[in-house]
């Protein structure tokens, strides 16, 4: 990669070298570690004292770079605007600079299900009832239920109530609280700690079907930017000047046209929260304006992309982030949880609520975003579960893999 970007900045050499030996060096040391860290609310203050200077010590390139703005480290690093956008378009969000390298050496060497992404929830769900699990859909649970101060619970909107000895919600912690009883008086401390923590910027995603007959000359990642916005204030992005970062899936083999998905960072607050009700109602006014948005974006793909682009679109949706937060329960439509900026980065919760038997899991606590840190988060939380049955998890894992 290094060389295909000295080929396109040859004057920029030295500057694409150095960027690239930084990220490698710091892929190396986020890597370098042989077990699962522990999390740092386990921590007592001799272990965060060890931690802290471990990392100074056997993670300099990490410590020097990797905990900064990322528009910080590349105005350090090179004054070529086009370069610093290139690197950029890797997240098109405000991150801190190591979400950027890490995105570098995922991106493109992944692999994609045969089935399609659906394959993984579907795999989840064999297992889940292959041990004994019950799967209920379009179960909405409207409350948490309590008894002595402990969650014993939930009530969902057709009346029905199931009880357990544990509750895990996946949810955004805003919507997780709400579910508590106002008389409960763990609920005013449990929201007291959410106050001041920025989420991550919200996103849409347009949906898209493009005829196979389309070229789109074997380019399966597609960004849109300009040269300032890897500093601009994401908060002010609207449809005619945002980045857009656009994805073409592998497709099955029974598939007649391309999925394509471009994801789109307008903000939950444009025009006045998308044009809803106090409560997110959504009426005439927002869709009209869905569709103006997505008029937008499909023109500019199409002066992009060129060969009438939208003239081989065959289907296209708009997500918006009141989607997102609708469905999802995600706060504000965030897809990353907390901000993980330099000012927000590592402000985990943990799994464990201050009300007994109520645990969170997902991207919302510890380790945090991403695809691997919400799987991480189920294995910390399991492996809390399983330490009261006497099963030690980690050992488990490391004797699997040996």
């Amino acid at each position: 990669m290094t060389n295909t970007f000295i080929d396109a900045f040859p004057d920029n050499k030295d500057d694409v070298k150095l960027i690239f030996d930084i990220n490698e060096r710091m892929l190396a040391e986020m890597f370098s570690g042989t077990e699962a860290p522990k999390p740092p609310y386990e921590m007592n203050l001799f272990e965060l004292i060890k931690f802290g200077i471990n990392n100074f010590r056997k993670k300099p390139t990490f410590m020097k770079y990797g905990m900064k703005n990322a528009k910080d480290v590349l105005d350090k690093l090179t004054q070529n605007p086009v370069l610093k956008s290139i690197i950029y378009s890797k997240g098109i969000f405000p991150m801190v600079y190591m979400a950027y390298a890490y995105r570098f050496n995922v991106i493109g060497k992944d692999y994609y299900p045969t089935d399609g992404m659906q394959a993984i929830p579907d795999a989840s769900v064999q297992s889940f009832v292959a041990n004994g699990g019950i799967l209920k859909l379009n179960k909405e649970v409207i409350e948490i239920l309590i008894e002595d101060g402990k969650a014993i619970g939930v009530k969902t909107k057709d009346g029905n109530c199931y009880y357990a000895n544990t509750i895990v919600s996946n949810a955004s912690p805003q919507f997780t609280y709400d579910l508590l009883p106002d008389t409960l008086l763990q609920k005013s401390k449990m929201n007291q700690k959410l106050e001041g923590k920025e989420i991550f910027p919200s996103i849409c995603t347009l949906f898209m079907s493009v005829k196979n007959s389309y070229d789109f000359g074997n380019t399966s990642c597609f960004s849109f930017l300009s040269s300032t916005n890897y500093k601009d204030n994401n908060k002010r992005f609207i449809p005619e000047n945002c980045p857009i970062e656009m994805v073409v899936y592998p497709q099955k083999a029974r598939d007649t046209n391309r999925a394509v998905v471009a994801l789109i960072p307008v903000p939950y607050e444009y025009h006045n929260c998308w044009e809803t009700g106090p409560n997110r109602e959504r009426g005439e006014a927002y869709y009209k304006l869905k569709s103006e948005v997505t008029d937008v974006i499909l023109s500019r793909l199409d002066s992009s992309l060129g060969n009438e682009y939208k003239n081989n679109l065959t289907f296209s949706e708009l997500s918006t982030p009141i989607t997102f937060e609708r469905y999802t329960y995600s706060k504000n439509g965030s897809f990353m949880g907390w901000a993980i900026d330099a000012k927000n980065y590592g402000k985990f919760l943990r799994q464990e609520t201050d009300v007994p038997n109520l645990y969170l899991v997902g991207q919302w606590v510890f380790p945090g975003f991403g695809v691997a840190g919400v799987m991480a988060s189920g294995y910390y939380l399991a492996k809390n579960f399983l330490k009261l049955d006497g099963t030690d998890l980690e050992k488990d894992y490391k004797n699997y893999f040996q």
